[in-house]
């Protein structure tokens, strides 16, 4: 890190963080440089690491993606659950995650895509049933993040990775904005997903164990 983007980082984070997720997705966005690491935007976000960090890695499983991106998604995924079943304070990824950087026209692109959405959602957020989002909360977040981040690593047929990418977007922006509620149908939406990635699995063996029956 040059002398210059760590003097823009430092005073990045004497000022205080927007009030919504849209629009910090949106600051990190607009930054100096061509690329942008999961490091400097986990130390850009702080408290909101875990919601935040969260919401970044899901986000992409939302769309058609690539070979590739959804199981580094999942594998980023399934490392965030461990540090909620640990009940971690701070958020810890391995360098070989934290360290990854994305260009920055990409990230804006996928937040251009995104922030509309999120804008009309986060009109029905608002802090409540915070005990969802309190430690034993997360917790059980933790645990269904893991199985969402291990279907994301499967390579599953059909709807592949998409349910589970929603359900996740869904509970990270309800951590992110402390909406206990928003958590709650997250969870729901990541049951139908779980249940969806069964039968799409199940599928799949069925028609490979065809296949070579035949």
């Amino acid at each position: 890190m040059d002398a210059d983007t760590d003097r823009g980082l430092r005073a990045r984070l004497r000022r205080p963080l927007p009030e919504r997720t849209s629009e910090v997705l949106r600051e990190i966005a607009a930054g100096e440089g061509e690329r942008v690491t999961f490091r400097d935007i986990l130390t850009v976000l702080r408290h909101r690491a875990f919601g935040f960090t969260l919401l970044i890695f899901a986000l992409p499983c939302c769309l058609p993606m690539p070979p590739g991106i959804p199981t580094v998604c999942g594998a980023a995924l399934v490392v965030i659950a461990l540090n909620l079943i640990a009940a971690r304070q701070r958020l810890w990824l391995p360098r070989a995650i934290a360290d990854k950087s994305v260009a920055r026209a990409d990230l804006q692109r996928l937040v251009d895509r995104a922030v509309p959405y999120l804008e009309r959602l986060e009109r029905i957020c608002r802090p409540r049933l915070t005990i969802v989002t309190e430690p034993v909360g997360k917790i059980l977040i933790g645990l269904v993040i893991l199985v969402l981040g291990f279907i994301m690593i499967l390579p599953i047929p059909f709807l592949g990775n998409i349910p589970p990418g929603f359900a996740a977007t869904f509970i990270a922006i309800g951590m992110t904005e402390r909406d206990g509620l928003i958590v709650l149908i997250g969870l729901v939406v990541s049951a139908v997903a779980i249940a969806v990635a069964s039968v799409a699995t199940w599928a799949g063996v069925l028609a490979i164990i065809g296949f070579f029956s035949t």
